[in-house]
């Protein structure tokens, strides 16, 4: 691998795990394996760095009918919790919060989360839709992540089967008021 590989593998990696103002340019070398000196060249800045490294990398919507996909969003979400991985959701709320361009996050974070849903939801409100469940899961996601409730005491499941229904309404189209 090159050093140039090394050092865009390294910032991708420390962006994702940490804050952006908590990650250095001395951090970065040592992950890669390079001086600071060559990661400022190769690299360029921590800034463009951060911009190169596509610090929003949501995970593939799951391939269930539509029907299911609440639950199915609801699983992924915990199930990565329960494994320890890193909870994209939350990560990307964090560089909103801490990054050096909360608008080019904004517009990843839109692009990568919101509009793959919406192109996958039925009817002329599926991009309002996309918005509440990608915001309910980022909420689920929150909670769980940095709260670390409501896990205790075997919640879980019952957080999973209530947030799965919650989801699922968001997920299914209204009928209109005409039809009731």
């Amino acid at each position: 691998m090159s050093s140039a590989q090394a050092i865009l593998d390294a910032s991708r990696a420390l962006f994702a795990e940490h804050a952006y103002p908590d990650v250095t340019i001395r951090d970065i070398a040592a992950r890669a394996g390079v001086s600071p000196a060559l990661v400022m060249k190769c690299g360029g800045s921590k800034k463009e760095l951060f911009r190169r490294t596509g610090t929003i990398a949501p995970p593939a919507l799951p391939d269930v009918p539509h029907a299911d996909l609440g639950a199915a969003l609801v699983d992924d979400l915990i199930g990565r919790h329960e494994r320890g991985e890193i909870e994209h959701l939350v990560r990307a709320l964090n560089l909103r919060i801490t990054g050096p361009e909360p608008a080019e996050v904004r517009a990843r974070f839109l692009a990568g989360y919101v509009d793959p849903l919406a192109a996958v939801l039925h009817g002329p409100d599926a991009a309002v839709r996309a918005e509440l469940v990608v915001g309910a899961l980022t909420g689920l996601a929150a909670v769980l992540r940095m709260l670390r409730t409501p896990a205790a005491g075997g919640a879980l499941e019952l957080v999973r089967d209530h947030y799965a229904r919650a989801i699922q309404l968001l997920i299914t189209p209204r009928r209109s008021m005409a039809t009731h």
